[in-house]
């Protein structure tokens, strides 16, 4: 059996979710390939990225404009669109190379030209074809999926949203977003902050997406001023102007509990070494933090997707939300001296969250190939 997944780089997000789905797939024996959605042009994904990056640090309100605009629209299905036409051959190509019995896309990007292929019949009627929504609330042009056999939903928030995209009851699962299998398994705090040579102390951690976005070091300064006790863990993923800040930062002053660090591949590992972690709010990356159970707090100055997550999340008592950097001190220690409080929001993460979701969605694909 073979499987094929369609990622997209516009932040590590989607990359990561098919690395999951990816890890799964292998436990399964199942031959597993990923495949970039413009991997037929380097440049191209590169740019994807970029542009992304650009927008929501530059000009967040015009792609809030645009993302919200977009999203409430349900685009005519019945014509190709142009960004489906530009990867058709590509996919093609991949697809008939590999002869997959299911196929994946952890991007919208992705599941349209797949969708795409299966309506004008340029699949095999057998490939078992699936999308992920990336997110917990939906992203513009989800509508142009609709020819996939089954879409994967976080929570049940989004279904009747997608039943107005034009999916059936039939499609929609409610699975959670994949995530890797380690964010899952059992720990001991201070055990993992020995293995790690951390101090065993009320812990803080900022991660900003595997691309460090945020104003980290003014978001230090804010939690050293309310207590120089803390411990603070900065992944700064591939923000290398963003570490060296900090680094001398941190020289400068002779701080010895802020551990400073950049792209890592065990971000579970200080996950579990935290006590409350301070986040975006994109879809993968939350996941990640329900999958600890560890409360959280919600960063300012997100785009439009991440503010209503944000929104949801907050009103689920599952964490805290900033509306400015200098908020963040205080926030801390709201948690850390309100035990009860700290408690019960990881009572509502554990109400909320779907265990296992990557080895869920891939069990289910796989029950559907016809042996």
């Amino acid at each position: 059996m073979k499987a094929l997944i369609f990622t997209m780089t516009c932040g590590e997000g989607h990359n990561m979710m098919a690395k999951s789905l990816a890890q799964s797939f292998q436990n399964h024996s199942v031959e597993t390939k990923i495949v970039q959605t413009f991997g037929y042009n380097e440049k191209r994904v590169a740019r994807e990225n970029k542009m992304f990056l650009w927008a929501c640090k530059h000009i967040p309100h015009i792609y809030d404009f645009v993302w919200n605009k977009l999203r409430k629209v349900n685009h005519t299905t019945d014509k190709c669109p142009n960004y489906v036409k530009t990867c058709l051959d590509y996919f093609k190509k991949q697809i008939n190379n590999y002869d997959p019995d299911i196929i994946v896309c952890t991007h919208c990007y992705a599941s349209s030209v797949i969708s795409y292929m299966k309506k004008n019949n340029m699949l095999k009627n057998n490939i078992i074809t699936a999308t992920v929504l990336f997110d917990f609330c939906l992203a513009p042009y989800w509508e142009h999926s609709t020819g996939v056999d089954y879409i994967f939903q976080p929570l049940e928030n989004t279904t009747n949203d997608l039943l107005k995209k034009g999916y059936t009851k039939k499609q929609i699962i409610t699975s959670g977003i994949p995530v890797k299998s380690e964010f899952y398994e059992q720990y001991d705090t201070e055990k993992i902050r020995e293995e790690l040579k951390l101090q065993n102390k009320f812990t803080v951690m900022n991660i900003g997406g595997g691309n460090g976005l945020g104003n980290t070091l003014k978001l230090i300064k804010s939690l050293l001023k309310k207590n120089e006790n803390l411990q603070i863990i900065i992944i700064n993923g591939k923000n290398k102007k963003n570490y060296e800040k900090i680094k001398k930062y941190i020289e400068k002053n002779k701080i010895t509990n802020v551990v400073n660090l950049g792209f890592v591949n065990n971000v579970d590992m200080y996950m579990k070494a935290s006590d409350v972690i301070i986040s975006r709010c994109g879809g993968c990356g939350l996941s990640e933090i329900f999958a600890i159970n560890k409360p959280f707090i919600i960063r300012e100055k997100m785009i439009l997707n991440e503010k209503i997550n944000k929104k949801f999340f907050i009103e689920n008592g599952c964490g805290l939300g900033i509306d400015k950097i200098t908020d963040a001190g205080d926030k801390v220690e709201y948690l850390k001296n309100n035990p009860k409080i700290y408690e019960e929001m990881k009572k509502n993460i554990e109400k909320i969250r779907k265990p296992y979701s990557s080895k869920n969605i891939v069990d289910f694909l796989i029950s559907k190939v016809k042996k």
